[in-house]
């Protein structure tokens, strides 16, 4: 054949090196904005670069453009396209073709997923000397043994490392006012106490943010773009649940303790004016006795000596 004389021509072996780099299979990972692997870096560039050189040695330009097509369009997820296009290609032989193909039936991308076609497709282009392809059949193979895993982040993620409840946070009582100094201390403390413990609560929910660190690595390889997209939705949702019925208990306990202080504030102003008023009064009472008792010293003195100049001898 033409192609495969030219390839020999140039010096090189035609399932050596021919085949898709990995980070073009890196699936889940490019649903998210700014992922590594959504950002070709120079190598990455170059690495395309040789695939494309070594795709036109072996298949011709007209192959070698259809399979980069092919490509782009899984990139850009326009799966059903890219999957008709791997498949014309697949069928003629094309191992790297074969192996997206395999692939894309085995993560119903562009198609119902189908375990059997994957594994046909996958031993294709391994058996026309593409050296990922038992990679990708072990991937596969991990990926139906751990549909449950996937399914919890998909359909039954219920957010039990980051929910309220699992920090037992103390609500605090709160009577409509207090009138004791040891109330008071009490009351405060209690408030707190749960402040400190929501604050932890707060700061762990976000900490698992944004969804994406909810899923492990190992986990997050297996999934398929669909299931990726509705993990991020179940993630997210369970988040936003979780954040919004704590928040109402937060609101809750804000109102309670912002009527308590109000009204505590005030009966305590409203006693310590009593307390001065009364002070004030019994100041002033002190005073009028002070006066009086000395008013009546004052008298009984004038009155002593009244008698002691009526009672003296007349020289």
């Amino acid at each position: 054949m033409k192609f495969a004389s030219n390839f020999h021509e140039a010096g090189g072996d035609r399932n050596s090196d021919c085949r898709l780099p990995q980070y073009m299979r890196t699936r889940a990972a490019l649903q998210w904005a700014g992922h590594p692997e959504n950002n070709f870096s120079a190598s990455q560039k170059m690495k395309k670069l040789a695939l494309a050189v070594c795709l036109l040695l072996t298949f011709g330009r007209a192959g070698a453009d259809e399979l980069a097509d092919a490509q782009t369009l899984w990139e850009t997820k326009d799966f059903i396209h890219a999957f008709q296009g791997f498949t014309r290609l697949a069928n003629a032989g094309n191992a790297a073709a074969q192996l997206q193909l395999g692939e894309m039936y085995g993560f119903g991308e562009g198609t119902p997923e189908d375990a059997s076609k994957a594994v046909y497709w996958l031993k294709q282009a391994a058996e026309h000397g593409n050296r990922e392809a038992p990679q990708s059949l072990a991937l596969l193979q991990e990926r139906g043994a751990r549909k449950a895993e996937i399914a919890y982040y998909t359909t039954h993620f219920d957010g039990a490392a980051v929910a309220y409840d699992k920090f037992a946070c103390v609500r605090p009582t709160i009577p409509a006012v207090s009138t004791k100094n040891a109330e008071i201390v009490s009351v405060n403390a209690g408030i707190n106490a749960w402040s400190e413990c929501y604050g932890r609560f707060v700061r762990n929910l976000n900490g698992a943010l944004p969804a994406e660190k909810t899923i492990p690595a190992d986990i997050l390889k297996l999934m398929s773009n669909e299931e990726f997209i509705r993990a991020g939705l179940q993630i997210n949702a369970k988040y936003s649940a979780i954040a919004g019925a704590a928040q109402k208990i937060a609101d809750q306990i804000g109102v309670e303790s912002g009527a308590w202080k109000t009204a505590t504030e005030k009966f305590v102003a409203e006693n310590n004016a009593k307390v001065l008023a009364q002070k004030t009064a019994n100041a002033a009472n002190y005073d009028q006795f002070a006066r009086e008792v000395q008013d009546n010293l004052q008298r009984k003195s004038e009155a002593t000596r009244a008698v002691s100049t009526k009672s003296a001898p007349i020289k």
